[in-house]
């Protein structure tokens, strides 16, 4: 390290500004580590950025996945929530994106940001341990070193972790070496391939194209097989995402000349839109290509444990599980446009999956994590974690572990062994989610408080928007909070002619995407009359309250279920259709109508205390009645006196919609969720009266904490004033605590 300046000494190195990085950073440093971010472009965001403009998509799908309240939370969506209130106009957001995490960057006192920095060199401690790097700013024409405890990799291609001598492999395994479905025959070191994206614009008038000589040539639609290539001037447009190539090629080392070829390719395909048939494209000229190809895949360093196909599919629990997935299995072929099968192989999936610790370390460099898409995975689990909403969450779990193992001078090897179960309890406390872990803080004292609630709202479906066709079979998932079902009423519509019969089947559900059972434990019959009706279907079923049931309706042709557009939170519609080319059910937006007799009320105060803070066996959520005015407020009662100073609330983001694309795929330039409460206030009981704590006025965080002065209290109220639209109050969480302890 002498013959570099040593420009810090920190607890973190983060190599590598993307989303990942960013996630990582910021979690390492608001626990209280000083951290160095090492980024080698001139702005944060990586393929989220204004130089590639790739949209952030993640377990959700873009709004479209079998999953329901899949979108990620934690520092990812604190990132996305605010770019959205911030770009009233999408086609400028990757501008002002790309100040969001800078300015989220910049905030952290304990986080240093090297921007325009190439990390270069590892600097060994000895043969499995890292001790510093070397760093490039070509801005400021710098050389200098940063050295460190624990050193995060998420920098896609993972040049630091290679020249660290971590393990890694490059390409396709075989079916043979982890029994996947998907891998090849026979291995090869070919990956997917990369992409250039590019925007155009509508200028009113007639635009010629004249293709440079350099230019590929696409003469016919037929040179284009499986590839729509159709853009309408409405719709925003940023490019193609089987322009693609590199995947034959090495990644890393022939990255300069596929960026060449793409955009050989690019302006091919351009000539082929404007020139080779009517594309309805006169008007329009190309306004913005990326100067950077964006990188599916290159290294993938190997941690204590591979994530495989299998893991996905069966959703593998791992005790050491810290972060989740849901983007299908999503392959591209190395060949890119030159391949003559279809662009992609997609496998979608119908519920989540988790990602185990194990995969964010090296196994052979004791002080290497890694995140983002260089993680411990198959080339076919790659298809599935790679996209950048998870990458977030894997980031801001590495971060995390970073800081503990620097807080406890652990091996990330060793904090899996000895403290798991530490890291996913904070992770959780950040508002990230882990399948099936609750919060058992023991310091957080709201955990033994007693809840009650101004009002509470009950299960109510039955605004009809549309009418789903019963030309295949139907289904609708709720909770139920009582011990029985004695009557379920749905608003059926029949275009027969006469009254026709119509069966009813009751099944269990285990979890908020749990469409698997084959067992009915109700079943009913009833009669559809001509038009629109509601339909009775009398069960006397002894239900188990607290648990989730789904109904099913058979295929009846000419009848139809309506449907309301929004949802009640922790219910889910589905659709029995055809996918990847078997029937299963697909979930959709809204919900099928019906009442319940007697009445659910799944949305008690007490959920706020239950551990988890979005749907997943249950609601977790308490919703105030939407017939009651604000305020509205809920009540913790300790049960004696007790230190507090500080709250922690997790709002309702609605993380059923898509918040980083515009209508008609999400939401993005609504700028605010009208779930979000707006308008609140926090009081104290000391035992004689209540005592004002804070006001918060123009909030649109999922997640805020708040400390004030210590107060010895017994009760503590979170008083709503005002969401941002919608008529109820909404909270999944709410912890307490006294620092002091």
């Amino acid at each position: 390290m002498a013959s570099h300046p040593i420009k810090g000494d920190y607890d973190v190195v983060v190599i590598g500004g993307g989303l990942a990085g960013i996630c990582a950073a910021i979690a390492a440093s608001r626990l209280g580590s000083k951290v160095a971010l090492v980024h080698d472009r001139p702005v944060l965001g990586g393929n989220a950025s204004s130089e590639l403009r790739v949209g952030i998509s993640g377990a959700d799908v873009s709004g479209g996945g079998l999953a329901r309240y899949a979108r990620e939370s934690g520092i990812i969506s604190e990132l996305c929530i605010e770019s959205m209130r911030r770009n009233p106009d999408f086609n400028s957001s990757f501008h002002v994106q790309d100040v969001v995490f800078w300015d989220w960057v910049r905030r952290e006192p304990n986080l240093t940001l090297f921007l325009n920095s190439q990390a270069q060199k590892a600097i060994m401690a000895d043969d499995q341990s890292i001790q510093g790097v070397t760093v490039v700013q070509t801005s400021t024409e710098e050389s200098f070193s940063l050295s460190g405890m624990i050193f995060i990799d998420s920098s896609g291609d993972g040049r630091i972790a290679a020249d660290a001598g971590a393990e890694y492999r490059v390409g396709r395994e075989a079916k043979g070496e982890f029994g996947e479905s998907l891998a090849r025959d026979v291995a090869d070191d070919q990956v997917m391939s990369s992409t250039l994206n590019f925007t155009v614009k509508d200028l009113g008038r007639r635009v010629d194209f004249e293709a440079p000589p350099w230019a590929r040539s696409f003469k016919a639609d037929d040179d284009l097989p499986f590839r729509g290539h159709t853009i309408s001037p409405t719709e925003y447009f940023g490019g193609f995402w089987w322009l693609a190539y590199g995947g034959i090629r090495d990644t890393i080392k022939d990255n300069e000349e596929i960026r060449d070829e793409l955009l050989r390719l690019l302006f091919g395909l351009w000539d082929h839109l404007k020139n080779r048939g009517d594309h309805g494209l006169a008007n329009m000229t190309l306004d913005w290509i990326s100067p950077i190809p964006a990188k599916r895949e290159s290294r993938r360093f190997i941690g204590d444990y591979v994530l495989t196909e299998n893991d996905i599919l069966n959703r593998t629990s791992f005790h050491d599980r810290v972060a989740y997935g849901g983007w299908p299995i999503d392959i591209h072929p190395p060949e890119g446009i030159y391949s003559r099968e279809p662009p992609n192989t997609s496998i979608l999936l119908n519920d989540l999956y988790s990602i185990p610790f194990g995969c964010l370390y090296s196994r052979n460099v004791r002080n290497l994590l890694m995140a983002g898409r260089n993680i411990s995975v198959t080339h076919v689990a790659l298809g599935s974690t790679r996209v950048m909403g998870t990458c977030a969450i894997i980031g801001q779990a590495a971060g995390t572990a970073a800081h503990l193992c620097a807080k406890h001078g652990l091996t990330p090897r060793e904090l899996r062994e000895r403290r798991i179960s530490e890291l996913q309890q904070q992770l959780l406390k950040d508002d990230c989610y882990i399948i099936g872990i609750k919060n058992e803080d023991p310091v957080d004292l709201a955990r033994g408080a007693t809840v009650t609630a101004s009002s509470e709202e009950s299960l109510r479906i039955t605004q009809a928007d549309g009418v789903e066709p019963l030309d295949k079979p139907l289904a609708q998932l709720f909770p139920v909070s009582e011990a029985s079902i004695e009557r379920i009423e749905l608003l059926l519509e029949s275009s027969l002619g006469s009254p026709t019969g119509i069966h009813l089947a009751l099944r269990r559900a285990g979890w908020i995407n749990d469409l698997t059972s084959t067992q009915d434990v109700a079943e009913s019959d009833s009669v559809v009359s001509p038009g629109r009706s509601w339909v009775s279907f009398r069960l006397d079923f002894d239900a188990e309250p607290g648990n989730l049931y789904w109904i099913r309706l058979p295929e009846a042709r000419g009848m139809g279920w309506c449907y309301q557009k929004e949802a009640p939170v922790g219910t889910n519609r589905a659709i029995h259709v055809m996918m990847d080319g078997h029937y299963g059910w697909r979930s959709k937006r809204g919900s099928h109508i019906l009442r319940l007799t007697p009445v659910s009320k799944p949305y008690s105060a007490s959920n706020v205390v239950n551990g988890v803070a979005r749907p997943e066996r249950w609601p977790n959520i308490w919703v105030s009645d939407s017939d009651k005015t604000f305020p509205q407020y809920v009540d913790l009662d300790f049960g004696k006196s007790i230190m507090i100073d500080t709250v922690h609330l997790t709002f309702d983001a609605d993380l059923d919609t898509n918040i980083y694309l515009p209508p008609p795929w999400g939401i993005f330039g609504a700028k605010i969720m009208s779930q979000i409460v707006r308008d609140y206030a926090l009081y104290a009981h000391d035992g004689h009266e209540w005592v004002h704590l804070l006001s918060e006025a123009g909030n649109y965080h999922r997640r805020r904490i708040h400390r004030f002065n210590p107060i010895s209290s017994s009760r503590l109220r979170l008083e709503v004033r005002a969401t941002n639209g919608d008529p109820s109050a909404r909270l999944y969480e709410i912890r307490v605590y006294h620092q002091g302890t």
